[in-house]
């Protein structure tokens, strides 16, 4: 059975001689993690290290542990991330440099030539850094390293006062590891559950600290105490086999500690069968589009769920996020069907901004797509639903030209059906009406059908360009650009399927 890492958080209560002990923990271990970082860079043995730090900074060996391991994931994932954010930049700067010829006005024009060159600035840092294996890691944040430079507009009266915020932040939280092969999961934070249903937890200080022990008491969940609870009675079970590794993570903000506890969660049995069909959904900018299919890949029903999250705050965006996955999950697991999403690289759609108008470009901008794909595959998870993931290439534009007038869906959901289709196996063809507008030559007649729906893309970008300008140089509202349609729900329909002007004359 598959398991999932989960995390789980929950405000701590401290007396103020604990909060003075988790404060100096906090400290001690900041310096630790910015020590190892230099040490690190400079090229000097983890295990020399270990002895070393031991003995300077009077932790043991499994805190030193903790650090190195939280200090590895940062530094492993921005190598990993350097050759996608160098494609990044790189199509940025190609998209800047198009519009850029484009521009006529002179104060417009310097703006985005103050942007390429920023952008330009960038990539060659990046690629300076992967050429010399190095990585850059600001403790603290670059946001609130940079507000120093700009005092009375980012609230500050005097330097002393950021320096103590910046300072308060570098030493803000510490990370205690797990290990299954540890009692209770972990030694470093000893978990207890008590005759109430509460948790207790047993923090190991460093040894440069008076105090060896913390107890913090009466501990409690929202979210995933029965979870917590049963991954802390699997560690007292004299089968090893069946102990998890427990971690946790003490983070100080504006109103006081938290703690987030990472365990693993076993999944429920899959209740979806691909054999009923599937159930597509296509994540836009402002909306979700569902549609369902049966096993021939025919559409059964659509409907789309509004999930705006522009101008909206961390808090409100994860609640609308919620609150539009809860309404679509309930859909799914009512048809017990495997939901199909894109495998898609957000990068490269917000890498073409800088050709959008500026209201779609804020729209798409503050869409939190991993997010949303997060909490789908969690909700999914629990209910035991199948999450299949399929190539986004030309679901649009297919789904656009052969299903939405043929079913009077909007665009967004004729791309759910495609992405729904392409995970049962079906291929798509270019419809027969749009054979006439791309001659192919003989040698490209067996190229994949994808070749052919590229075509189509180009076409279609370059004809609704062209009815744009001719729209506004009329004086008439202009149309919506390719791939941005209102979506459609089909409570709308009644009756027999509307016939609906043909985006094929805008070829002829």
């Amino acid at each position: 059975m598959e398991s999932q890492q989960r995390t789980y958080q929950t405000r701590l209560f401290l007396t103020e001689a604990q909060g003075a002990i988790f404060s100096g923990y906090a400290s001690l271990y900041g310096k630790v993690e910015r020590s190892l970082f230099a040490r690190l860079q400079a090229g000097d043995e983890i295990n020399h290290l270990k002895r070393v730090f031991q003995k300077h900074f009077g932790i043991t060996a499994r805190q030193f542990n903790a650090v190195h391991a939280g200090l590895a994931g940062k530094i492993s994932s921005i190598r990993e991330l350097h050759p996608e954010l160098i494609e990044d930049l790189k199509r940025r700067i190609k998209k800047a440099r198009q519009v850029l010829k484009r521009i006529t006005k002179p104060e417009v024009r310097h703006q985005k030539k103050r942007r390429l060159a920023i952008l330009e600035q960038k990539l060659q840092h990046q690629q300076q850094d992967r050429q010399d294996a190095r990585v850059r890691l600001c403790f603290g944040s670059k946001k609130l390293f940079r507000a120093q430079f700009s005092l009375e507009d980012n609230g500050y009266s005097c330097h002393e006062e950021w320096q103590s915020d910046w300072q308060s932040e570098r030493n803000s939280q510490f990370f205690v590891l797990g290990s299954k092969d540890e009692t209770t999961g972990c030694q470093g934070c000893v978990a207890t559950v008590t005759e109430d249903g509460s948790i207790s937890l047993r923090l190991r200080l460093p040894n440069v600290l008076k105090e060896k022990y913390t107890i913090i008491s009466g501990l409690r969940f929202e979210h995933g105490h029965e979870a917590i609870v049963a991954s802390i009675g699997s560690n007292l079970s004299e089968d090893k086999k069946e102990w998890q590794a427990i971690s946790y993570r003490f983070v100080k903000d504006e109103k006081g500690w938290r703690v987030f506890v990472t365990i693993s969660v076993l999944g429920i049995r899959w209740i979806s069968d691909l054999r009923s069909g599937v159930i597509g959904v296509d994540i836009n900018e402002n909306h979700l589009a569902v549609t369902e299919t049966d096993r021939f890949g025919n559409p059964i029903e659509f409907f789309w769920v509004s999930c705006v999250t522009y101008g909206k705050t961390a808090e409100q965006r994860r609640a609308i996020i919620g609150d539009a996955v809860k309404e679509v999950m309930a859909f799914i697991i009512d048809r017990k069907k495997p939901l199909v999403i894109e495998k898609l690289d957000f990068r490269k759609k917000k890498s073409v901004i800088e050709k959008q108008s500026p209201k779609y470009a804020r729209l798409l901008s503050s869409l939190a797509y991993t997010q949303i794909q997060t909490i789908i595959r969690a909700r999914a998870f629990d209910a035991g639903i199948e999450v299949m993931e399929v190539n986004p290439a030309y679901t649009s534009v297919i789904g656009r030209y052969k299903f939405k007038d043929r079913y009077g869906m909007s665009g967004h959901n004729a791309a759910a059906l495609v992405i729904g289709r392409r995970s049962l196996g079906f291929r798509e063809s270019v419809p027969s009406q749009l054979h006439g507008t791309l001659p192919l030559p003989v040698r490209n007649r067996g190229r994949h059908v994808w070749s052919k729906w590229a075509s189509v893309s180009r076409k279609a970008s370059a004809a609704y360009a062209a009815h744009r300008r001719s729209r506004i140089l009329s004086g008439s509202s202009p149309s919506p650009a390719f791939g941005q349609g209102t979506a459609c729900d089909q409570s709308a329909w009644t009756g027999e399927i509307p016939v609906c002007q043909s985006l094929l004359e805008l070829f002829e």
